[in-house]
């Protein structure tokens, strides 16, 4: 018992040293820190307005086989999805598993992303901590870069995803789509490719691949993507297939639930009700199809999402 109590001291892991600091962050201590930094640590009637559910618990293989069921059941229900993506940044461990599997499923050159997850450091006491969001295209119900093109180059379909016109959406139309995201969630691909350097391009680069139910080839003869606005399409492909999102099936730690909002037996209806959903993305009135959780994790101090999100 002594050993290990040396070593606890020695390492700065005792129980009374750990118990005071987290008493420090739930209080005085933590406001303090978190005003250096400009963050929102809750406290008071806000943060016990309500009792905060702990993280779905379920095995990211059991809730994958739920969510696969329910896309099935609406592909073949005859009515229109109206498909939703929610996002439990607490178990995001920031592996980039998503980033990957997107950049696998439809190839985007060097600086191009679909899909990305942004590292939060927050440096609050003597053990900073980091908080990871995937992010991808909200597909919101009114995208702000359909005001920013001409009519028809930007459609909302009635299934809620957000689709562009390859044709037309090019160049300066490209350009002004991609400043009118607020979350820079859209990007124009370039014609480079990661391996032009080097003494043999790899074929991989442009291999052929699907996006909005067409072939393309990113600088392929034909239907090439250079200069065109892309982003992410919830793997409209994929769905079309009876195929869940990449990244939903790739997820690690299971941060990320879809499916149809409008079927109440489905997991991601399920996971939504009584829980605390982050209103900074609605709050512009974009009305998205990607919304976050806005829970801590239990026992934890709870960083407000405002931390990113400051207006």
């Amino acid at each position: 018992m002594a050993e290990e109590k040396t070593r606890q001291e020695q390492e700065g892991r005792t129980p009374n040293r750990r118990r005071a600091f987290l008493q420090a962050l739930a209080g005085v201590g933590a406001g303090a820190a978190a005003a250096g930094v400009g963050l929102q640590v809750l406290d008071g009637p806000r943060a016990e307005a309500a009792e905060i559910p702990p993280p779905l618990a379920e095995a990211t293989g059991t809730a994958l086989v739920r969510m696969q069921q329910d896309l099935e059941r609406a592909m073949t229900s005859g009515r229109t999805p109206s498909w939703m993506m929610v996002v439990d940044t607490r178990k995001c461990i920031g592996c980039n598993a998503c980033t990957v599997a997107c950049k696998a499923e439809v190839p985007t050159g060097p600086g191009g992303f679909c899909r990305r997850v942004i590292q939060k450091e927050l440096p609050i006491g003597p053990r900073p901590f980091a908080v990871f969001k995937p992010v991808n295209c909200l597909q919101c119900d009114d995208p702000p870069c359909a005001k920013a093109v001409p009519e028809g180059m930007i459609r909302k379909r009635a299934d809620g995803i957000v689709e562009m016109d390859h044709v037309r959406l090019t160049g300066p139309y490209a350009e002004a789509a991609a400043r009118a995201c607020p979350w820079r969630l859209i990007h124009v691909d370039r014609k480079t490719t990661y391996t032009e350097d080097t003494p043999q391009p790899q074929a991989y680069e442009n291999r052929k691949f699907e996006e909005y139910g067409r072939e393309y080839q990113r600088q392929g003869v034909f239907n090439n993507l250079f200069d065109r606005a892309r982003k992410c399409t919830f793997c409209l492909h994929r769905l079309e297939r009876g195929e869940l999102p990449a990244c939903v099936t790739t997820c690690i730690g299971g941060a990320m639930y879809f499916g149809d909002m409008s079927d109440r037996t489905s997991l991601v209806y399920e996971v939504t009700q009584g829980r605390r959903i982050f209103k900074g993305h609605e709050n512009l009135g974009v009305k998205p199809r990607v919304i976050y959780f806005e829970e801590s994790m239990p026992g934890a101090v709870h960083v407000d999402c405002d931390a990113c999100h400051a207006r």
